[in-house]
This record gives structure tokens, C-alpha cells and sequence, in this order.
């Protein structure tokens, strides 16, 4: 079915338990560092954090607000072994019984995101250190081990002061619990970091740093998400971002209070969802999110796990294969549309299938009437070049250009370069710029006159008339590219670009662009360029919604119109730069990236298993003596480096010299909504509900306030 035949529907329900949506959300924005100072706009107050006043601050003023650390907090970063992938409760205890067997002491926890279950034992303070235990248990039969980064809450030391410094250098004590700034306009700014609406709270935290925490109202929280995690400049279209808004609100009601014991909500990083603030609004996502106020996605009437990745490579996947949990929402669905929308565009004319004479230099000649498309035929242009045949072109340029007349040429050969470059002027700028040097460096011997060597030389330095071109019988195809090389110097017409859309428009990608006609005239120059940039004329095309085209802005309309073959073919997902990807690393390089993850000293393969999508759903690193070691989930990209996990490989090389050679598409985890895909959608006419139920599996969009 069309989508733009499907009606929009908002299911507007009762949750089954309340939800507090509207209340403040707050959002961790720093948990390093001893010192941040903060300015208010238009000034404001610097409170206790119950609301005590402790000093006013004047517009623009900055305060650094200083932890004074005597002596070091515990170390807090660590490494354990981190036994098996997400997995339930039941299978965490089983996995645990069997440590406890070997004389580990395990523990296991909740991953909020996956809804499932990690196994952790031992702590370490280097990767290299774990390798004894990652043998040992790797001998007990224990296949996915992974020594992983953790952190721990530290134990903060007493003998410690909080200090407002002012610009005069004064020093304040400030209560040990922390303060509040609150501006007079809403918005406080934490410097080298952002402005944000609302709140701001700095504290002492475990760590022996300060904690910077955003408190900011739901929606305005949601306003400074949706560009920094789909912004509008790389995906201009608004039922796109509204998917986005909903997906983020979705994300804060399920998981607020996620890192309480921190003292916030939520971080403002990839690890839950990137936040810029104010600084980051923009207003085509405070559009997408005023017109999805108070909307999230929800299964059996709770919030979902609104997971969202950056592209999924053609296929999003099941959550059970990543994550390890159950959520029946999270499926895997295909990137590619069952019928892309297409529009169609004919040509007036078709010089057959040998084209390899065609070029952007021809194109440009044509659509602007310099010459007739008659002439774009390989016997014509194959021919040498004459006087004749240049005759009516150099008439039409002139008069474009505004230049006299030119008077027949007499020459023939190489001498009719020159004498094209005459009549446009360029002799004129040669005196004294180029040099017998110059000439005998480019033309050699080719150019005899002493008089002319020096344009000839000019014309060989900007590639108007290439090397090739010089050292051989010149043809009209020749003659007409060097003609419209010229051309280019004095005028520069330079093709315009845009994405094309459903209803004909087209969208130039640059900042704030507005939809706009497509000028075309009445004769079009249809042409196809492919991925290596050669060029062909057609009759017709139908060319896919999406797809970039190039026109030649001309009054009257261009006569000319160019569609690109998108390198990353017709999948929803084809807009991101990762779409596909090539990593290649030396033998010594993987081996570096596996050792810091998995005890082992070579690499003797590389299995990969593979769904029908062309993902990796496991990994199994075969070291030198045969032992196989396993990876599944979010730790196959990791342990190699790679952007995904839909790759294959090969290698060349042998010993010292080995390479190994990675082809593969996506950026994420490609779990939940694929962000451009939704895009790619939204550029086909779905609405953002349509967009948010096909990612979601079996939800409903419900009004939580």
C-alpha cells in the first residue's frame, strides 16, 4: 500500500500504572574534573542545594566553583571478566553456580537497556593482568570471555572544601553537599560545556570530582536531544525527527532514575542519549518535537525500551541477539522497501550504447545551446577536429561572454587550441608569467612558434589541454572539452545538487534549506552518472525518491538533469556515511585490538556465523594452538574495532605481512529504530507513527500527558 494513502492514527490510552512525565528530568553533564565555572544569563543566584541563598550573580559574571582534593579518592576504574553475553536471571545463576564451583566469586547485574542479565568476576587493574583467569576459565569450558572496562563507585575522603572563587579572586566556602545556580532567564551556562534551560547543580562526588547535573522540564530536555542524535541538517525532514522526539521522550519515561545512585536521571552521552542543551536546539526539531508533545511509544500500556541505532546496515536485529532480552518489540525488520517510489523523466536525446566520448564538458556545451545535440554522436565527435566545427560554438560563447566576434582561423591541428584561447583573452595573461621553462616542461617540442609556446604553456598548467591532448591529432571531442575548459575559467557554471523528493521538489543539503522546485525546461538532457563518475545519456529513468540529481541553473530552466547512482544502492538506510565501510589492519594491528579483550598470542582464523542479512550473530577467534574463542552481541565490533557487525573479510599476505580486509555496512547496534532508515521513510511519504510501528514491533503511540 502507498503510505501516503494511510491515515495517520494517534492511539491516545491509560497507562497502567502513572507515569510522572512532566517532572523535571535530571541529566549528569560532567563527573570529572575539580573546578567548572558557570554564568548565568541576565544574571541570577547561586543557592544551596535546598534553596538557601549564597550569593548573586550579575549577568555574564562567571564563578568557578572549586573541590579542593587532599588526598586521592579510591580508584574507581577497574577490570573484570565478564563471563558469557546478556543473558536472563535463570541463566546468569547458572552461569555463577558453575563459577563459584571453580573458586570465582562472581556477580551478576541488571542491564536496564537490554532488559537482561551480566555475570562479572574478578577485578583487575589492567586488561594484561586478567589473562591468567582468562585462560583458566577458557580451559574449564567457558567459550565467551571478555575482560571488560568497569566502574565502581569510589569512597570519598573526609579533610576536603568546596570553594566559589569570583573574578576578583575571591575565595568562598560553599557547603560540602553541593549548590544551585538559577538564572533570572532560564538558561545557565557551564563553560567549555553549553548553555542549558533550567538548573544547574555542582557537588562533590565518590570519585573525588564534581558532579554537574542539568535539572531541565521533560520536553525542553527532549528539544536539546533530538538534534545531537538526528539532527536537522543531516536529516531535514520533519516526520523524521518527530520519530526521533518520540523515541527519546519513550527513552526518558522508561528508564528516569536509571543512574539515581549518581545522583541524575541520565547522562548526557551515547551511554543513554547524547543532550546538547540549549546550544543544540534547532528549529525543525523543536517543531518535530512541539508536534509529538507528550507522545511515547508503548507495548501492553508500558513505556518500551526505545533502543535507536545510526544505521543498520539493510536490517535492524532481534534485541536477543544483542542485548539478550525478551522484548518482544524489538524484532529485526528489513531496510528495504518492498517497491521504492520512483518518478519518472525522459530525455530528448539518446545517442545509443557507445558513449565513451561522453563527458561533463559535452553536457554543459548542450544544455547551454554553445552546441546542438546533434552533435553528441561518437562518429561525429571521433572525427578530426576543423574549423568549421568550431566556427558556431565560439560565435555562441562570445555573445554569451559579452566578447567580439572571432575572425576565422586560419590554423589547423594543435594551432586551433590556441587559437580558441585567443579569441577568449588568455594571451593576455601570459606575458611574463610563463617562461621558455615552462614550455619546454609541458609542451616540449610540440608547440614550435616561440610566440605561442607560452599560452601553450598556460593551457597545459590549469588542464585545459591535458598532456594527452597535445601529443596527438586533435578530434572535435577534443576540441569542444578544451572549448568548454575555457568557458570555465571565465564563467564557472557549475551544476547545482539536491535530494530529490515524492512530490518533484528538490532539497539542497546545506543549513535551512527549503524544498524547491526542480527547474527544468522543456528539452532535457537526461544522463546517469555512475559510482566511478562516468557519465551516459538516457531516454527515460525512473529515478528512486532520495536519490541526489545534478541540474545546470540556466535562465529558462535547465535543459539538463543528471541522476546519481547512490553508492549505497536503494535501502532506506543508504543516507549515512557508514552505509558501507572498508577497515583494513595490519596482522600485528588485530591481534594488538583481540589481546586487550582475550588472552591470546596469534590468530590462526577468524569463523564468522551470519544471519540472512549478512549480520554476525557470532565470532569465534581461533587462536594459533586451535582453541576457539567467542564473541556474540555488541562485542564483535568492539573486539575488532569495526563500525558493525554485518561484515566479511579476506586476506592477503602471509607471515609479517598479513593483512586482513573488512567490507561491511552500518554504524550501532541495530537494535530498534534505525535512525536513517527513518529518514529514508519519511523521504517516501511515511508519517512518523507509520515510521515508530514498523521499527516497534506490535506498539502503540500513547498521549502520557
Amino acid at each position: 500500500m502507498n503510505p501516503r494513502f494511510i491515515p495517520v492514527l494517534i492511539v491516545a490510552a491509560c497507562l497502567t500504572r502513572p507515569i510522572l512525565a512532566q517532572a523535571p528530568m535530571r541529566i549528569g553533564l560532567a563527573t570529572d574534573g575539580v573546578e567548572w565555572q558557570v554564568t548565568l544569563d541576565g544574571g541570577g543566584d547561586l543557592l544551596t542545594r535546598g534553596g538557601r541563598p549564597i550569593l548573586k550573580l550579575r549577568d555574564g559574571e562567571k564563578l568557578r566553583i572549586w573541590w579542593d582534593s587532599r588526598g586521592e579518592a579510591d580508584p574507581t576504574d577497574e577490570y573484570r571478566i565478564r563471563v558469557g553475553g546478556d543473558m536472563s536471571a535463570a541463566a546468569a545463576e547458572g552461569v555463577m553456580k558453575k563459577l563459584r564451583e571453580l573458586g570465582e566469586q562472581p556477580e551478576k547485574y541488571f542491564v536496564p537497556d537490554g532488559g537482561s542479565w551480566k555475570v562479572l568476576t574478578g577485578h583487575f587493574e589492567t586488561a594484561e593482568s586478567a589473562e591468567g583467569i582468562l585462560q583458566k576459565l577458557s580451559g574449564s569450558g567457558f567459550s565467551e570471555l571478555w575482560a571488560s572496562s568497569e566502574h565502581r563507585p569510589g569512597k570519598p575522603r573526609r579533610g576536603r572544601a568546596l570553594y566559589a572563587v569570583t573574578e576578583r579572586y575571591e575565595r568562598r566556602p560553599l557547603p560540602l553537599e553541593g549548590v544551585l545556580f538559577r538564572s533570572r532567564n532560564g538558561v545557565v551556562q557551564l563553560i567549555n560545556k553549553g548553555r542549558y534551560r533550567g538548573t544547574l547543580e555542582v557537588f562533590p562526588n565518590g570519585d573525588g570530582h564534581l558532579t554537574v547535573v542539568n535539572q531541565v522540564a521533560l520536553e525542553d530536555y527532549v528539544r536539546g536531544v533530538v538534534p545531537r542524535e538526528m539532527g536537522a541538517n543531516e536529516y531535514p525532514n520533519v516526520e523524521a525527527l518527530k520519530v526521533q522526539a518520540v523515541a527519546a521522550r519513550t527513552y526518558v519515561v522508561a528508564n528516569r532514575g536509571k543512574r539515581k545512585n549518581e545522583g541524575f536521571d541520565l547522562l548526557d552521552t551515547p551511554l543513554d542519549q547524547v543532550y546538547g542543551g540549549k546550544d543544540g536546539e534547532q528549529p525543525l526539531a523543536d517543531r518535530a518535537v512541539a508536534e509529538t508533545a507528550g507522545l511515547i511509544a508503548t507495548y501492553n500500556g508500558q513505556p518500551i525500551q526505545a533502543l535507536f541505532t545510526a544505521d543498520s546496515g539493510g536490517a535492524t536485529v532481534d534485541n536477543s541477539y544483542v542485548f539478550g532480552g525478551p522484548q518482544p518489540y524489538l524484532k529485526g525488520v528489513s531496510n528495504y522497501p518492498d517497491k521504492p517510489q520512483t518518478l519518472s523523466f525522459k530525455g530528448a536525446v539518446d545517442p545509443g550504447p557507445d558513449q565513451a566520448w561522453l563527458n561533463l564538458e559535452l553536457l554543459r556545451l548542450t544544455a547551454f545551446g554553445i552546441i546542438l545535440p546533434d552533435v553528441l554522436n561518437s562518429e561525429k565527435l571521433a572525427q578530426p577536429l576543423r574549423v568549421a566545427d568550431l566556427t558556431e560554438p565560439m560565435a555562441r560563447l562570445t555573445q554569451r561572454l559579452g566578447l567580439p566576434t572571432p575572425e576565422r582561423s586560419n590554423g589547423r591541428d594543435l594551432q586551433l587550441y590556441l587559437w580558441m584561447a585567443k579569441v577568449l583573452g588568455f594571451d593576455r595573461v601570459v606575458e611574463g608569467m610563463e617562461r621558455p621553462q615552462d614550455a619546454d616542461y609541458f609542451v616540449g617540442p610540440i608547440v614550435s612558434k616561440p610566440v605561442d609556446r607560452p599560452l601553450a604553456a598556460f593551457l597545459a598548467r590549469r588542464g585545459i589541454v591535458t598532456t594527452a591532448m597535445w601529443n596527438s591529432t586533435p578530434t572535435l571531442k577534443d576540441g569542444l572539452t578544451a572549448l568548454s575548459r575555457m568557458w570555465q575559467e571565465l564563467e564557472s557554471p557549475e551544476l547545482a545538487e539536491a535530494t530529490l523528493l515524492r512530490d518533484g521538489t528538490v532539497r539542497r543539503k546545506v543549513v535551512g534549506a527549503v524544498p524547491e522546485q526542480l527547474p527544468l525546461a522543456s528539452f532535457l538532457l537526461l544522463a546517469e552518472e555512475s559510482i566511478g563518475g562516468q557519465l551516459r545519456l538516457i531516454p527515460e529513468a525512473n529515478i528512486q525518491v532520495g536519490d541526489r540529481v545534478r541540474w545546470m541553473p540556466r535562465e529558462g530552466g535547465s535543459r539538463l538533469l543528471i541522476r546519481r547512482l547512490d553508492p549505497d544502492g536503494a535501502a532506506w538506510d543508504r543516507y549515512n556515511p557508514t552505509a558501507h565501510w572498508k577497515v583494513e589492519l595490519k596482522d600485528s594491528e588485530l591481534l594488538a585490538k583481540v589481546k586487550t579483550r582475550v588472552g591470546v598470542h596469534g590468530i590462526r582464523a577468524l569463523e564468522l556465523e551470519h544471519n540472512e542479512h549478512g549480520r554476525v550473530l557470532k565470532l569465534i577467534v581461533r587462536d594459533l594452538n586451535g582453541v576457539g574463542h567467542e564473541f556474540t552481541g555488541m562485542r564483535i565490533r568492539a573486539l575488532l574495532g569495526l563500525k558493525d557487525n554485518v561484515f566479511r573479510y579476506l586476506t592477503v599476505g602471509s607471515g609479517e605481512k598479513k593483512r586482513w580486509i573488512f567490507y561491511g555496512r552500518g554504524w550501532g547496534h541495530a537494535v530498534g529504530m534505525d535512525q536513517t532508515g527513518a529518514y529514508g521513510m519519511a523521504l517516501e511519504g511515511y508519517t512518523f507513527d507509520q515510521i515508530l510501528k514498523r521499527y516497534y514491533r506490535g506498539i502503540e503511540i500513547t498521549k502520557a500527558y
